[in-house]
């Protein structure tokens, strides 16, 4: 998430202006309504009609969203107004506000608008992978994912209409603020945006300005002095407000020694009569620049050179070659020239205007050779400490500065979070720095740097980020004909794009770095590329190609006694085996590689291995194991900060419960689950949660609910290209279609699903899904297809020896003979399930099993014993919170009552029964 500051109090309406920092920083609450708004204008001043016309607008609402206009030319104080109103009126507005500075005039460029849908559906917790790459299709997510949400939506320094339509919501309950130097004519035209021109403030606000600033009482004692620099500055926020923080800091010099300052000069006369307003802004700079002290100067033009967004000390020391504390008091002095303006967090920003005049004074008074040795000095300083602070996040990663000293195997989690927080802050300064210098054709500092934010991105899941500077990086290595660099970069590159789900591209981009490592004989990148391809086939759930590709890196690692790399790949291959459902095998590579994470202490890997582990025990059917080395895991992860491995930990934990039939324990673990997997971009695993939640909606009976999650999870899984989660929401949708009755659907979704499974070669899915098929044909009445569907999955669930599934098809098996008719043969299949369940510790399969079985011996007419099975499967039902097998057991409950000529209690239940449909229904 990022939240954004304001880098516009220099002028404005007692603030500056038209320009907003953007600055990431700690994420927000996963529920939390997005609040982008900059912080409010302190002592704001003047506007007062503008302010309560805006206001009035908004009372007036209308059948559309209202959209307002606010225009006038550069330094008028457009954003601080717009700002200081939203603020205002953010009460009304409960499900958040969005600020998008859309660089309409920044020599940076204009921001398209495809650009500011990603970066508002990203804010709106739409993962970057999940973004369409359609605008139409973009803008049309965005108006969804607005419509009818209460939202103020600013959109600052808009370049023209254009840029501006796709950003306008198609909600009446939105509200629109655009802020633009030239009319929007069109946007009036098409949209009925109401246009509000803001003029240069009266004389009375602009000497209430004057004396905000300046201070009140230096003002009222020269009042003709302050009115003459009041007309001197055009009335015009940005020129008074510098002028006036050149009187607060300079408490020697009287308000008429700033007038006549600012009279000299034939081109500065000229603004007496105020023949050019926007004249007074240059004026009001050159009077501030010649009053700094020479060495202030050099850093004002220095800062100009800057392409990011905002500077902290530490790199504007390294930008003028002093220390810290040096560059910290150039800024305050900077900053009490109303010339850089403080944002919060010991960072600092410059306006716009500002910003391009330094630039201009640095062309003018800095040579050539000036100007590449602050930049550099800059870069190699952002380089040296994100290198350091990446061996933060990945100790054993190899780095293309090979000599760097790697911190302790489990450093301090705070001193990790440190520098964590650096790299948040300085990302999107990171970013330009590495466009800037790869502009400027400084070919090695762009891949190393390219390589120095690599960890920082790809823990993030910063995805786009990574290929972005990565992409420079390798046209870099290219022009110089580096093929070592070349190597880092395509293999970063198709890391990158396998966790988008870009199989195809990491394909291709592995090829290239594998050959780039055979051809220099560096087997550490080659096993590393090749450990990567099995991940990427694993993805693909080609577990054959995984395994023989798992095989080669482990060979290579052990060669080379790599022992970190070599439980990576241990691990590899233990997904791989666990595909194939090969348990013992998996399982044994699993235990090596947890041997080796403990050996040398990797707190990280331990906890991905003991999730590999509590998996591998869940396919076999030993859950309370399963839960054991989940919760585990889960302990480390938290211990860490490891925020992407919580995400999938707590996914599956949520899964286990759901399971034994613990839905609310299932439905808390995979909500938080799903938020983190959203927040870190993870589209695989947001696909999983998705169908585990989908899942346990089902269980307790939400079965609408549980198809359009089911189906969202389908559309992700598909995006990525992930057979296996595919086929796994194929399946629990044929379940979703068999619930509300669709058996058609139902049956062909199965069907899809079963293919899957038998082409990847995973048995355990293999199984479920033919127990799920044969669940459609019983429900169908199709007895003689369902009886085949489930002694199939009952023979593969021996084979792998999957007591889950051997309980799941035995259970099914006995509906079966029961339906036949075959009573007692169906008792003692449904005796063997009902062991199995216990054993494994399933709560839900005791409940359906428990079920079944008072069916089964009411039809034999054992009423008694039906009715005892049942109580103990309907208080299963209560605790587990399965709303929908607790309505079956009443509903049987009442029968039994009947049968035993219990009148009265058969009609209490069956009541009960009736209340719980209702509530039921009702759920959301």
């Amino acid at each position: 998430m990022t939240t954004y500051l304001s880098g516009a109090s220099i002028g404005g309406d007692s603030v500056s202006g038209d320009k907003i920092v953007h600055l990431t920083a700690a994420p927000q609450e996963p529920d939390a309504p997005p609040r982008q708004l900059p912080p409010d204008v302190p002592g704001f001043t003047g506007r007062r009609t503008v302010l309560a016309r805006l206001g009035s607008l908004v009372e007036a609402g209308g059948p559309a969203p209202v959209i307002i206009a606010l225009t006038g030319m550069p330094g008028i104080g457009k954003t601080a107004l717009a700002v200081h109103w939203a603020h205002l009126m953010s009460e009304r507005f409960p499900d958040g506000q969005l600020f998008l500075d859309l660089r309409g005039y920044s020599k940076r460029g204009a921001l398209s608008s495809r650009e500011a849908l990603g970066q508002a559906l990203r804010t709106l917790r739409v993962p970057s992978d999940r973004l369409p790459v359609d605008e139409d299709e973009l803008a049309a997510l965005y108006r969804s994912r607005l419509a009818n949400k209460r939202m103020l939506i600013v959109l600052d320094d808009a370049e023209d209409p254009r840029q501006v339509y796709p950003l306008l919501p198609g909600t009446s309950s939105c509200v629109v603020i655009v802020t633009a130097r030239l009319k929007l004519t069109a946007l009036v035209a098409r949209y009925g945006a109401r246009a509000m021109a803001l003029d240069l403030l009266s004389e009375a606000e602009a000497l209430d300005l004057v004396g905000e600033v300046a201070g009140r009482e230096r003002t009222q004692q020269e009042p003709a002095a302050t009115a003459a620099l009041v007309q001197m500055c055009a009335r015009l926020p940005l020129a008074l407000r510098v002028a006036a923080a050149n009187i607060a800091t300079r408490p020697q010099q009287s308000v008429a020694d700033t007038v006549h300052a600012l009279a000299e000069g034939d081109r500065l006369s000229k603004l007496a009569i105020g023949e050019d307003p926007g004249e007074a802004v240059g004026a009001t700079f050159d009077l501030s620049y010649r009053g700094l002290a020479q060495e202030t100067r050099r850093a004002f033009r220095l800062l100009g050179l800057v392409e990011g967004p905002h500077v902290a000390p530490e790199a504007v020391g390294a930008l003028l070659g002093a220390t810290p504390e040096a560059a910290r008091r150039l800024l305050y002095r900077l900053e009490t020239a109303g010339l850089v303006q403080a944002i919060g967090g010991g960072r600092y920003h410059l306006h716009e205007l500002l910003r391009e005049y330094a630039q201009g004074r640095s062309l003018a008074e800095d040579s050539p050779v000036v100007q590449t040795a602050a930049i550099q000095r800059l870069a190699t300083w952002y380089l040296a400490t994100a290198q350091q602070a990446g061996r933060f996040l990945d100790r054993y990663r190899r780095t293309i500065r090979q000599e760097l000293t790697a911190p302790p195997v489990n450093p301090d989690p705070a001193e990790r979070a440190g520098h964590l927080g650096w790299f948040a802050a300085e990302q999107p300064n990171l970013t330009a720095l590495v466009r800037q210098v790869a502009r400027l054709g400084w070919d090695q500092l762009t891949w190393e740097l390219a390589d120095a934010v690599y960890d920082f991105f790809e823990l993030g899941r910063h995805c786009h980020e990574n290929l972005d500077v990565h992409r420079l990086g390798l046209e870099a290595a290219q022009r110089a004909s580096n093929p070592l660099a070349r190597f880092f970069m395509h293999h970063h590159i198709s890391v990158s794009h396998r966790e988008l789900g870009r199989t195809t591209e990491a394909l291709w981009e592995a090829a290239a770095a594998l050959q780039l490592s055979i051809r220099l004989q560096d087997r550490y990148g080659e096993a590393a590329v090749l450990d990567n391809l099995a991940r990427t086939h694993l993805q693909l759930s080609d577990y054959r190609m995984a395994l023989e590709l798992g095989r080669q890196a482990l060979s290579i690692r052990r060669e080379i006694s790599d022992r970190h790399a070599e439980a990576i790949t241990l691990d590899t291959l233990a997904r791989g085996y666990q595909g194939l459902s090969r348990y013992d095998e998996a399982y044994g590579h699993a235990e090596d590689a947890l041997k080796i994470r403990k050996e040398i202490g990797d707190l990280r890997g331990e906890a991905e291995t003991l999730d590999n582990l509590a998996r591998i025990y869940y396919g076999t059917g030993r859950i309370g194991e399963s839960l054991a080395f989940t919760e585990k895991a889960l302990k480390i992860r938290k211990e860490i900060g490891d925020r992407h491995g919580q995400g999938e930990t707590l996914a599956f934990l949520a899964y286990l419960h759901m399971r034994i039939g613990r839905h609310e324990q299932a439905c808390d673990h995979i909500e938080q689950a799903l938020a983190i997997r959203q927040e870190v971009a993870d589209p695989q695993g947001e696909g999983q949660a998705l169908v585990h939640l989908s899942t346990i909606r089902r269980r307790l009976g939400r079965f609408e609910h549980a198809l359009a999650t089911g189906l969202e999870a389908l559309d992700i899984l598909q995006q990525i290209r992930d057979r296996h989660g595919e086929a796994e929401a194929l399946d629990n949708l044929s379940r979703c279609y068999r619930r509300l009755g669709m058996d058609e659907q139902a049956r062909a979704d199965a069907n899809r699903a079963l293919a899957l499974r038998r082409s990847i070669g995973d048995r355990l899915g293999e199984a479920n899904t033919l127990n799920a098929l044969g669940l459609i044909e019983l429900h169908a009445g199709r007895l003689g297809p369902a009886r085949r569907a489930a002694k199939l999955s009952l023979r593969l669930c021996n084979r792998i020896d999957d007591k889950r599934g051997l309980a799941g098809s035995l259970d099914l098996l006995a509906k079966i003979y029961l339906a036949l008719g075959l009573y007692r043969k169906a008792l003692r299949t449904a005796e063997r399930s009902l062991t199995v369940a216990e054993e494994i510790g399933q709560r839900y399969g005791q409940i359906i099993t428990l079920s079944a079985m008072g069916e089964i011996l009411r039809r034999l007419g054992h009423a008694d014993e039906a009715l005892a099975h049942v109580l103990v499967a309907r208080d299963l039902a209560e605790q587990a919170g399965d709303r929908h097998e607790e309505i079956n057991i009443l509903r049987l409950q009442a029968k039994i009552h009947t049968d035993l000529g219990q009148a009265d209690e058969s009609r209490a239940v069956a009541e009960k029964a009736a209340i719980k449909i209702l509530d039921l229904g009702q759920l959301p």
